[in-house]
């Protein structure tokens, strides 16, 4: 393949930090392209940047991949029903991991091939890096296979390693057995790391976890926990993950359970991972506010006011106020009352309101793009907890991903334990870390970067909640009363499993919107509504089952149509997936 599958045998791992010098990267980290010696611990460094566009908050995710497809398929991004709404072709390649993924793999490839050639007394003192490199890309592997299913891995690789063209176009493997491996392969990772010793360099080269082998324990441990879970539900492999999920939650396994031990990347000033949180949210409809998480986060609702002390107070960290009739905002008290939303008016912002699948497009298009300031819709927080943070982390795996993975677990009855405590944790985690990152930013927020909202006066309206109030014991009463309600005080049509499930996907908010797609196919679950495109010619009508491949595969492997062709499709349901995974029409 011209662009994906074609390598060259030049060590891949020593180009990913072209150009950087050790004071360009905080002086903690060796940068592997300034120095003649092949090493394992620089080869694991330039492996695991490979996978930035799914482990950080790069701008081609945050500006192509999430907010233009993952975003939309999850509700987790306000959007309406714009033509192609459900896929953005122009952006198959921007900000998506399987850009990156055959790169990766044939680093992983080179490091193998170095650690071979060792002799037997060095590779003892050498495998934690083969271990660390292999565990991120599994992270990322089980993201692109819940994506296509079917994908090259065995034979990426192979053109570098012996040159040999006939492996220039690798032929496509089973997702399932792909997946099965995966699930095997972490379990002995994990075994391995709780046996070997700390290689010399690790600390140095670590810029995951920092050298620490029990966080990587954590990581093998929590990332097979989520691949677990995701064929447990339904499919050929629903026996074999509930065994899984059972052997690690009844086990002496350490897993991510704390914020501490959230697996994350640190933003460094410089170099390749100087990345701000959010960085590619810059086109304005990106930003716009998710109506299905408002609802679920207020209890008036979309478009109401948030109470204080009543309301989930995660959504003004995420989200600016809109104007309560589209009116222009302004940070003072308006004298203009204006009730006809699309006449001129100034008014300060008072309400949380955003756009889904039901939103009128050509009401979205008159508040959106035709008026002068786009008050009528909440956006996503430029200094709130995430977008601009010079000091985010990039979050990789969660506690609260984990606590809510045991609580849906305890739920189903596969594993003997207290759902309802699980759940009650893993609202307090998704709190107390929303708070973590925005202690220290704004506390008031007047936006004025924006330069094409009234010649650069457009105004963020924001509120910041007061801290002091959400302390353990108001979260355990707000979490009590989730477990058998909404937030509207209605109750769940299907019980504790949809609270669980609801919760940890606004528990995600705008992070981790692949992941929200995932959850939804395979459960159902919380319960959305997608219209049918509007536009008739849409290649798309309906929300996607599983993605196409990106265009270099159908135009380049010569494998590919006799291999997937044939369901290289938006409509076929992957092996661990639902097909009526939401309401509304679908293929």
């Amino acid at each position: 393949m011209k662009k994906i599958f074609l390598y060259s045998a030049l060590l891949a791992a020593m180009v990913a930090f072209n150009g950087c010098s050790e004071d360009d990267f905080d002086s903690k980290y060796k940068d592997p392209s300034k120095v003649s010696e092949v090493t394992l611990d620089k080869m694991m460094s330039g492996c695991m940047l490979r996978a930035n566009d799914w482990a950080c908050s790069t701008y081609g995710r945050y500006f192509g991949y999430d907010p233009q497809l993952m975003g939309k398929l999850a509700n987790s991004l306000g959007f309406t029903l714009s033509g192609s709404v459900y896929y953005d072709d122009e952006y198959e390649d921007y900000g998506q991991p399987y850009n990156s993924y055959p790169s990766m793999v044939t680093d992983f490839r080179k490091m193998q091939e170095v650690y071979d050639a060792l002799p037997d007394e060095e590779k003892p003192k050498n495998e934690g890096y083969l271990l660390a490199a292999e565990t991120h890309l599994y992270g990322m592997m089980i993201f692109i296979l819940s994506e296509y299913n079917d994908i090259p891995f065995n034979e990426i690789g192979l053109v570098a390693l012996n040159g040999d063209v006939s492996y220039a176009n690798p032929h496509y493997e089973d997702g399932q057995q792909l997946f099965e491996m995966i699930l095997d392969r972490l379990g002995e990772i994990d075994k391995t790391f709780a046996t070997i010793e700390k290689p010399s360099a690790f600390g140095g080269q670590d810029f995951i976890n920092k050298g620490d082998m029990t966080l990587w324990r954590r990581y093998a441990n929590s990332l097979r926990l989520r691949a677990a879970l995701r064929v447990s539900t339904q499919g050929p492999l629903a026996a074999k993950g509930q065994a899984i999920l059972k052997e690690i939650l009844e086990g002496d396994y350490p897993i991510v359970e704390d914020l501490e031990q959230n697996i994350k990347i640190a933003r460094q000033s410089s170099g390749p991972l100087d990345i701000e949180g959010g960085s590619g949210f810059d086109w304005h409809n990106l930003q716009t506010g998710s109506a299905e998480m408002i609802n679920r986060m207020q209890k008036a609702g979309d478009g109401g006011v948030w109470v204080e002390g009543q309301d989930d107070p995660r959504l003004p960290l995420m989200y600016c106020m809109a104007t309560a009739n589209g009116e222009q905002p302004t940070d003072v008290e308006s004298e203009v009352v204006v009730g006809d939303p699309l006449k001129t008016g100034i008014a300060l912002p008072s309400v949380f309101r955003g756009a889904s699948a039901n939103t009128s497009y050509d009401t979205f298009n008159d508040m959106f793009f035709n008026r002068l300031n786009r008050g009528y819709y909440s956006r996503v927080r430029r200094n709130g907890f995430f977008w601009g943070n010079k000091n985010w982390d990039h979050q990789i795996v969660s506690s609260f991903e984990i606590q809510f993975i045991k609580a849906e677990v305890y739920q189903r009855g596969w594993v003997a334990g207290d759902a309802k405590a699980a759940f009650k944790e893993g609202i307090r985690q998704s709190i107390k870390f929303l708070f973590k990152y925005q202690n220290g930013r704004s506390v008031t927020e007047t936006d004025n970067g924006d330069s094409d909202y009234l010649n650069g006066k457009q105004q963020r309206y924001v509120i910041n909640p007061d801290q002091s109030i959400y302390d353990d014991a108001w979260i355990d009463q707000f979490a009590e009363a989730r477990w058998s309600t909404h937030i509207n005080g209605t109750p769940y049509t299907d019980g504790n499993l949809e609270a669980i499930l609801e919760q940890k996907w606004v528990a995600f908010g705008y992070l981790y919107c692949g992941e929200q797609w995932c959850d939804l196919r395979r459960t159902g679950y919380p319960r959305m509504y997608y219209e049918k495109d509007h536009d008739v010619t849409a290649i798309v009508p309906y929300p996607c089952n599983r993605l196409r491949y990106i265009a270099n595969e159908r135009n380049y492997n010569v494998h590919f149509q006799d291999e997937v062709g044939t369901y290289d499709n938006y409509a076929d349901v992957l092996f661990w997936a639902k097909a009526d995974w939401h309401d509304g029409p679908t293929w």
